[in-house]
């Protein structure tokens, strides 16, 4: 994960910021064969380790229980250290917690992951955040 990609999923876009951040902003709501190719680059990533997902929900239309079901069963909540919703509505934060509680209630996580998701309000303060996930993980205090 080492150098700045960039990826155009209908008119949603994703650019993975070096060394592990992948910044998604969405415009819209996203179809079916979209989140397909948005869960293989996810497992694409996922493969280099784990990375933070930041995910700017501002301009994202409704999420379809299809597209829900579709996440929480081929997602892996092993690919990411955490889930960074920018904007994220009461309906996008309910489809969240319900993929990773979904995830666990099956079998697919062997842990409640829920500690993994987290919604701010500005992309500054998802940085900020990153940064703090980032630290802790390193075993530095922030």
């Amino acid at each position: 994960m080492g150098e700045q990609r960039e990826w155009t999923l209908g008119a949603h876009r994703l650019r993975l910021e070096p060394p592990d951040t992948l910044w998604v902003a969405y415009q819209g709501s996203i179809s079916l064969e979209e989140v397909r190719l948005l869960v293989d680059c996810y497992r694409e990533l996922g493969r280099s380790g784990p990375f933070f997902l930041v995910v700017d929900l501002r301009e994202a239309g409704r999420v379809y229980s299809d597209i829900q079901r579709y996440f929480s069963e081929h997602a892996d909540t092993a690919w990411v250290h955490a889930n960074i919703f920018i904007g994220a509505r009461l309906a996008h934060k309910a489809s969240a917690k319900g993929i990773f509680l979904a995830a666990w209630l099956t079998g697919r996580s062997q842990t409640n992951e829920l500690s993994k998701i987290h919604f701010v309000s500005t992309p500054d303060e998802a940085s900020e955040l990153v940064a703090r996930l980032r630290a802790r993980l390193d075993g530095k205090v922030a």
